[in-house]
């Protein structure tokens, strides 16, 4: 089993939150229909915290999964 890597996500405004969990949501939803990832993974991953930065004054997003699949995300994004 791969470990778990967390990735963070400065937020600049509230309604970007909405728009990148529901992009990650997305993701993960197809890899899961694609068999790319399998229904433990899916349930964990969208255990998704968000932090406030008090120091910063800024909210994080913070994203979990295994390394490939949080690379899989970024190649998406991108």
């Amino acid at each position: 089993m791969e470990a778990e890597k967390v990735i963070s996500v400065p937020i600049k405004e509230l309604p970007h939150l909405k728009v990148i969990l529901a992009g990650w949501y997305n993701f993960l939803k197809d890899s899961y229909d694609q068999k790319a990832i399998d229904a433990n993974a899916f349930k964990d991953s969208l255990k998704t915290n968000v932090v406030y930065n008090i120091d910063s004054d800024q909210v994080e997003l913070l994203l979990s999964g295994t390394e490939q699949l949080l690379q899989s995300f970024r190649k998406k994004l991108s």
